[in-house]
């Protein structure tokens, strides 16, 4: 089995660790929210929602069959309406709000790569700004702001088969042929 599909966390990760280092402005990117005072300042990207949004009979895109080969494909294809949220962690209110407007950029330079990539309908929202002074979110004050970034990304999956050559038969009436 193969498959393809857009790794939005990962392209994501790297366009960002890229932007904010062009920009001249220190920031960790992680794959989730920070775990210590050491991760800050940084970027915490995680998956909100991942939800089949194109689903059709069988999902069948077709078949093929590879004569040289001896293999047989079938590719299986739906989109999945996905939604991850950016948010941008820090202890000062000031330099969030400045690191917030980077990010936002940022997405927004990303979204033509990300269509590039594959995927449809790329908007962002929901942003919101939030704290912390009482230690429960973390041991220390902590300043957070949030977008949402909500896209379609296509999965095709890849089923093959090696197949033997008949290299004979026998037909109703006893006869064979071949082999």
């Amino acid at each position: 089995m193969e498959f393809n599909s857009v790794d939005v966390k990962e392209e994501l990760l790297q366009f960002l660790k890229t932007g904010f280092k062009d920009a001249k402005v220190r920031m960790n990117v992680l794959k989730s929210d920070p775990q210590t005072d050491a991760e800050l300042p940084c970027v915490g990207i995680n998956r909100v929602s991942d939800d089949e949004a194109a689903h059709i009979m069988g999902d069948y895109g077709g078949s093929d069959f590879d004569r040289d080969n001896l293999q047989y494909a079938e590719i299986h294809s739906t989109h999945f309406q996905e939604s991850m949220e950016v948010r941008i962690w820090h202890t000062n209110a000031d330099e969030r709000e400045r690191a917030y407007r980077i990010l936002k950029a940022l997405l927004m330079l990303f979204r033509p790569v990300s269509v590039q990539k594959g995927l449809l309908s790329f908007s962002m929202g929901a942003g919101k700004d939030e704290s912390d002074f009482t230690g429960q979110v973390t041991p220390f004050p902590v300043y957070w702001s949030s977008i949402v970034i909500t896209y379609l990304n296509p999965l095709d999956v890849q089923t093959t088969e090696h197949v033997d050559a008949i290299s004979g038969f026998t037909s109703r009436g006893g006869v064979s042929i071949g082999g």
